[in-house]
């Protein structure tokens, strides 16, 4: 199938892929924006998973496009969420999204959600990346894009780790690294305790002397020879 949605200064995406994005900052979070805009000039249903005032900023920046996003989110099309207390909630809330998709027989679901949105909530982290090893079986099943983007600035080491290890594909300072090598398939990563991904994950940290910059530039290295 042909790739579509470009994003600004980007990569193409393919159906059935799970990308994380990592960026720097509160505006290269908007980054994306065009890949919701494409959606909702088509026949897609979006949806975008974030904390309130980054939605607030999302709608005021789709407005200026001349989208009329109210009557998007009036139909159903466009979906905003700051997220939910437990995970049996989420993956609740999930699977009737994408079965709405399905029903609407929606030419396709896009997803986008930043890591930011846990936090405030209280939502346990080993959780969230529990439901994202889980996305991967959602979006090979549907044909949908999910993009999970996640802040280098107010990201730990350990739950940056996390993110890697759950997603097949990631977006690197300018990089698309497709077949993550550090990639954890979720029949690998969900029986184990949050212990023993930690040690997991902690291995692999040691191997770049505990330094998020080589571990990034190392996988910028593995897209660039691939």
């Amino acid at each position: 199938m042909p790739p579509i949605a470009d994003l600004t200064g980007g990569f193409p995406l393919r159906r059935h892929e799970h990308v994380a994005i990592f960026y720097r900052g509160r505006e290269a979070a908007f980054n994306a924006m065009p890949f919701l805009a494409e959606g909702l000039r088509g026949k897609d249903l979006c949806v975008y998973l974030a904390p309130d005032d980054q939605q607030a900023e999302m709608l005021r920046r789709l407005r200026e496009l001349s989208l009329d996003v109210d009557r998007h989110v009036g139909d159903g099309s466009f979906r905003l969420h700051h997220g939910l207390d437990s995970l049996q909630s989420l993956q609740e809330w999930t699977r009737a999204i994408f079965g709405e998709a399905e029903r609407a027989a929606a030419t396709s679901l896009r997803w986008l959600e930043d890591g930011l949105w846990p936090a405030p909530l209280g939502f346990p982290m080993h959780h969230f990346f529990e439901f994202h090893a889980l996305l991967n079986y959602q979006v090979k099943q549907y044909p949908s894009f999910a993009l999970c983007q996640y802040d280098l600035e107010k990201t730990s080491p350990h739950h940056l780790l996390n993110a890697i290890a759950v997603h097949r594909h990631l977006w690197v300072e300018g990089a698309l690294v497709r077949d993550n090598p550090f990639y954890v398939p979720a029949e690998k990563f969900l029986p184990s305790s949050p212990a023993e991904r930690k040690r997991g994950l902690r291995k692999l940290f040691q191997d770049v002397n505990f330094d998020v910059g080589r571990l990034l530039a190392a996988l910028v290295g593995y897209a660039r020879i691939r």
